[in-house]
């Protein structure tokens, strides 16, 4: 960009992210100094920006003008690395996620491809009672404490989704909901099994 381009570029983010020119840096907030730097990033004609922990600080508002202007670069072809303890963030604007735990890379891909390797949540209504679901290895979490007969609420492994599917139209499927796990429920669950295996390795040099 020019001059004019990159004063008239910066001027437009100053007003987004309602940054107030007039005062001292030193008297900046936390969240006014994040802004500065974000204004500074943006005013960049770069070919790969990174941010760590962008939205620290921000109030929501200033959170949505942050990922607006991240999508606005990815739409001009621009990469973008992200880290983030806000899941949702990621969630919405990344293509492909890692998940690091203790300083290392315990898992890549996009976000479809996690789901692949974890569970989905069904709630599904029936004509005929569905307790062969019980017996099902790749059923789990199961709740028919349900206020509605023939009503229940199970998880599932996603690569049998399809075969439950079609057992519970073999049952008359009344209603049915399906949610799909969040980027949340994925990283909760990577760590919780780091977490047991490295209990299981403390355990066996115990013994």
């Amino acid at each position: 960009m020019n001059d004019n381009q990159h004063t008239q570029r910066t001027d437009d983010l100053i007003d987004k992210f309602a940054l107030d020119v007039t005062k001292k840096v030193r008297t900046y907030s936390k969240g006014n100094r994040q802004k500065v730097a974000l204004v500074a990033a943006f005013s960049t004609d770069a070919d790969l920006y990174i941010f760590d922990e962008p939205t620290s600080g921000l109030d929501p508002l200033m959170e949505e003008i942050f990922q607006q202007e991240v999508l606005q670069l990815k739409q001009a072809g621009k990469s973008i690395l992200l880290s983030s303890h806000i899941l949702s963030e990621v969630e919405r604007m990344c293509d492909r996620i890692g998940i690091i735990r203790d300083g290392e890379i315990i898992e890549t891909g996009t976000l479809d491809e996690m789901r692949h390797l974890t569970r989905t949540q069904i709630t599904v209504t029936t004509k005929e009672p569905t307790d062969e679901l019980s017996q099902n290895s790749a059923v789990h979490n199961i709740d028919s404490s349900q206020q509605i007969a023939n009503k229940v609420t199970f998880a599932v492994d996603s690569e049998n989704i399809e075969k439950i599917m079609q057992y519970l139209t073999t049952k008359g499927i009344v209603a049915l909901q399906s949610t799909p796990p969040t980027l949340e429920d994925l990283f909760l669950r990577y760590y919780k099994q780091s977490s047991d295996q490295t209990g299981s390795e403390v355990s066996d040099h115990e013994q």
